[in-house]
């Protein structure tokens, strides 16, 4: 399985090949067949990144893992879909160059909507984890008064685990209602502070 950091190194030959099949391939000389082709990769991506993040394992675990790395893999999803749609635009632009050629012009919230969406939860993902291992940090040491600011922010990452939030499942807006909450309390804990 390629990681999204690999899958960026081969976007310029995959751009490349569906370039190819749209130009030569009878079956996808239509609008519809080529946004079909690129939201199936979209998909694909998404699924990989997922899969980098979980490392084989259920989304319930997330929680357990070094902040640090964690992180890392987030952000090589973020890099992944960026580098996707810039690549997709390199095409698309290098094809107006030879205006006789079949163009991309490809509905582009079709193609890229679905990594967006899964990438705006990457960012409260990543934000989420930031501020864990901020405080989980403060929390190793020993500074006056900071016992109830640290028992309080343990009992709220608490009270948002035991929502039992699938995290990479971009599509469940129960997590923003409670991204939201959480991100209150917290910048309470902060002011605290």
């Amino acid at each position: 399985v390629s990681t999204p950091t690999t899958i960026v190194d081969t976007l310029p030959a995959l751009m490349n090949a569906v370039k190819m099949i749209h130009t030569i391939a009878r079956y996808y000389n239509t609008t519809e067949r080529m946004t079909n082709l690129f939201t199936k990769i979209t998909n694909q991506m998404i699924a990989n990144c997922k899969a980098c993040v979980l490392q084989g394992e259920e989304s319930t675990v997330l929680w357990q893992k070094d902040p640090v790395v964690l992180i890392k893999n987030l952000e090589s999803c973020i890099r992944l879909n960026d580098a996707y749609q810039a690549q997709y635009r390199a095409t698309k632009e290098s094809l107006l160059s030879l205006p006789k050629g079949k163009q991309f012009d490809f509905s582009e919230t079709l193609i890229f909507g679905r990594f967006d969406l899964f990438c705006r939860r990457v960012y409260k993902l990543i934000d989420m984890f930031q501020t864990i291992h901020q405080f989980t940090s403060l929390s190793q040491h020993r500074f006056d008064g900071m016992e109830p600011l640290v028992k309080s922010f343990k009992q709220t990452l608490e009270e948002f685990t035991h929502k039992r939030h699938d995290l990479l499942d971009f599509h469940n807006n129960r997590f923003d209602r409670d991204y939201v909450e959480f991100n209150v309390r917290i910048s309470d804990l902060e002011t605290n502070l």
